[in-house]
């Protein structure tokens, strides 16, 4: 379960703006924020100059700035004139990722949203930094999204964090299917060492045992679909995209968990699939206190 009073929105005056902007209303009327600030940042450097030398007619940057927040002010009216949740908006200058960061690190919402364009060369790159440095949870929206939360699926390790994952699917499934997906793989073979049946029924039934445990230890609701799916070959994300696509989910969650120095510049199963050219909805929920802690023991002055 994770807190949803204050959502940051990040805008790019590109035609993600109007999706990300009408999902943030539709995940609003399933669990209501008091708060949502929109943010949008004005690349420095020749780009911004560039863009303002092609409009003669602009003639200082704080012309330039107002014409940006008029038309980022419309699309969200457009969503949010009759809602009762407080919407704000924050332009900003300078490179984009260091100042979502800085923007997280002022304000400390519960959840980050931002636009993904599935198949864009490079466009991984924004979201795995900004994974990595910030505590909040984040919600990456592709740009073919649809708006519906009846099916979701949760990659699961049974662990603590799983289960969080599991809670959070249930407050937003209001009527539908929540599935728990856990990959495992039999041990490497090569001949002439090769798992026998028996040895490969012994694995099985100690993932299903470990699936019990899980269950039991932290009080799955039996309402709770699990799949256990074995890993021949492939990557993971693969696998959770085979699933996810097989039941149409609306939405995947991952528990994000922290993890040690040493293993920062490593790209671990929640910074793949972050990069994976998901068209759905991509919830990465993270513990924001502990994240916080964690971030603040190791950026001190």
């Amino acid at each position: 379960m994770i807190k949803f009073n204050h959502w940051l929105a990040c805008l790019d005056l590109s035609k993600m703006d109007e999706i990300l902007v009408g999902y943030s209303s539709f995940l609003s009327s399933v669990k209501e924020p008091k708060t949502i600030t929109f943010l949008h940042v004005i690349e420095s450097g020749p780009t911004a100059m560039d863009i303002i030398d092609q409009f003669p007619e602009i003639e200082t940057k704080e012309e330039f700035e107002e014409i940006i927040r008029n038309e980022l002010n419309e699309k969200i009216d457009e969503h949010f004139s009759d809602s009762s949740i407080e919407t704000r908006l924050i332009i900003k200058e300078g490179k984009p990722t260091d100042q979502i960061i800085k923007v997280v690190e002022s304000l400390e919402p519960d959840l980050l949203l931002m636009g993904k364009k599935v198949g864009y060369a490079g466009e991984g790159v924004i979201p795995k930094r900004i994974l990595k440095y910030v505590p909040t949870s984040l919600l990456f929206i592709p740009e073919n999204c649809r708006y519906n939360l009846e099916n979701v699926l949760v990659p699961v390790d049974f662990s603590e964090q799983s289960a969080k994952g599991l809670d959070t699917a249930r407050e937003l499934v209001q009527s539908g299917t929540i599935t728990a997906q856990h990959i495992y793989e039999y041990r490497a073979q090569f001949f002439p060492y090769m798992l026998s049946e028996e040895e490969k029924q012994q694995i099985d039934q100690e993932i299903s045992e470990k699936k019990d445990t899980f269950i039991e230890k932290y009080e799955i609701p039996g309402d709770v679909n699990f799949i256990l799916s074995q890993r021949k070959q492939g990557r993971l994300a693969d696998i959770v995209y085979e699933q996810s696509i097989s039941q149409q989910s609306d939405m995947i969650i991952v528990g994000s968990k922290i993890k040690k120095l040493p293993n920062l510049i490593r790209h671990d199963f929640t910074d793949k699939m972050v990069g994976y050219a998901f068209g759905i909805p991509l919830l990465i929920q993270k513990n924001k206190e502990k994240y916080t802690k964690f971030l603040k023991s190791i950026f001190k002055d």
